[in-house]
C-alpha cells in the first residue's frame, strides 16, 4: 500500500477519527487506515517515494497513471500537478490566480474563514480554510487553540487578508513538524491563549480586525493523552526512510504526529514525512468512499 495523506475524519460534531489515506494495489479508490490508540503496529516503509496522484474537479483523487518517482521535497509528478484542480491554490496569496476558470468561479463563490491558531509553545499562526471545515483544518495541523478572525466570500480576498496579517512579526504562516514535536509536552491555559491572541489582534496595524477573536480549546479532539516521558523522534533529518521500521503500540495522534510506545518509552513520527512511500503493514484496512470536493483542500 502507498501512503497518500494523513487524514482526520469527522464522526460527529464532537469526535474525530485519525488515520492514513492509502492506495492499495490494483484498487482505484482511496482506502482509509484508522490509527486507533492501543493498536499494535509493525510497520516498514519502502522507497522510492512515488506520486500520490491528482484531484479532479469532482474532488476525487486519481491515481498517477505512471506511478512516477518524485523528488524528496514533492508529492506529485509534473503531469499530475499540471492537471490537479487545486494545485495552483496551494501557493495562492490572493494576488495572481493561475487556477482554471472553473476553479476561479468556485473560489469566488465559496465562504472562507481567515483564522488564527495557537500552539502550546505560544507559536501563533494565521491561515485560510473553507468555513465549513475550519475546525477540521485546525485539528489536521495539530493546533492547541483556534479562532476565526473573519469570514469572507471569495478565496482570493481571504488569501490577501491572510497574507497581510501573516506579515506581522508575532505571526507565522507555517509551523514545521519539528517545532510541533518539541512542544508536545508544553501546556498553555485557555485564558493565557486568549490573552495572547487578543493582544495580537489589537496590535495588528492598518487592518480592521475588530477587537476580539473567541478561541476554542482543541485538546479534547485529539487521541493523544498527556505523556509521562519525552518521546524520541522516529528519525533524524538525515536518516533515510527506505526500509526504516516503526514498531510499538499506538499511544495517540495530534495533527500529523503519531506517538507510539514500547514499555515506558515513546517514539513520535510526523507522518507527513512518509507521504508517497509504500507501507508494509499487518493492520486491516477499512474501505471508505471518496470524500467531497473541498475535503482535500
Amino acid at each position: 500500500m502507498q501512503i497518500v495523506d494523513v487524514a482526520w475524519k469527522t464522526s460527529d460534531d464532537e469526535h474525530y477519527e485519525s488515520g492514513l489515506q492509502i492506495w492499495r494495489e490494483n484498487v482505484e479508490t482511496l482506502d482509509f487506515l484508522p490509527l486507533v490508540p492501543g493498536k499494535h503496529i509493525n510497520w516498514s516503509f519502502r522507497g522510492p517515494k512515488r506520486c500520490i496522484g491528482s484531484i479532479d474537479p469532482s474532488g476525487n483523487v486519481i491515481k498517477c497513471p505512471e506511478d512516477s518517482v518524485v523528488l524528496r521535497q514533492g508529492s506529485r509528478c509534473g503531469p499530475c500537478s499540471a492537471v490537479d484542480f487545486y494545485d495552483p491554490c496551494i501557493r495562492c496569496d490572493g494576488r495572481t490566480c493561475t487556477a482554471s476558470e472553473a476553479r476561479k468561479i468556485q473560489c469566488d463563490m465559496s465562504e472562507y474563514a481567515v483564522y488564527v491558531v495557537l500552539f502550546n509553545d505560544s507559536t501563533l499562526k494565521v491561515g485560510v480554510s473553507t468555513n465549513r471545515r475550519v475546525r477540521l483544518r485546525w485539528i489536521e495541523q495539530g493546533a492547541d487553540f483556534g479562532g476565526i478572525i473573519q469570514v469572507i466570500t471569495g478565496g482570493r480576498k481571504a488569501r490577501r487578508l491572510e497574507d497581510r496579517i501573516g506579515k506581522q512579526t508575532a505571526a507565522t504562516k507555517v509551523v514545521r513538524g519539528e517545532r510541533k514535536i518539541k512542544s508536545l509536552q508544553d501546556k498553555l491555559d485557555i485564558g493565557v491563549a486568549q490573552t495572547i491572541v487578543d493582544d495580537f489582534i489589537i496590535g495588528v496595524e492598518s487592518i480592521d480586525l475588530g477587537t476580539h477573536v473567541i478561541m476554542e480549546d482543541l485538546s479534547k479532539y485529539y487521541s493523544l493523552p498527556s505523556l509521562e516521558a519525552t518521546p524520541r523522534p522516529w528519525k533524524k533529518r538525515s536518516d533515510p526512510i527506505d526500509k526504516r521500521p516503526l514498531v510499538g503500540d499506538i499511544i495517540g495522534m495530534k495533527g500529523s504526529l503519531l506517538v507510539t510506545g514500547i514499555g515506558g518509552s515513546y517514539t513520535v513520527i510526523d507522518l507527513k514525512q512518509v507521504i508517497g512511500y509504500s507501507l508494509d503493514s499487518d493492520v486491516d484496512i477499512t474501505m471508505v468512499t471518496q470524500s467531497g470536493l473541498m475535503d482535500f483542500f
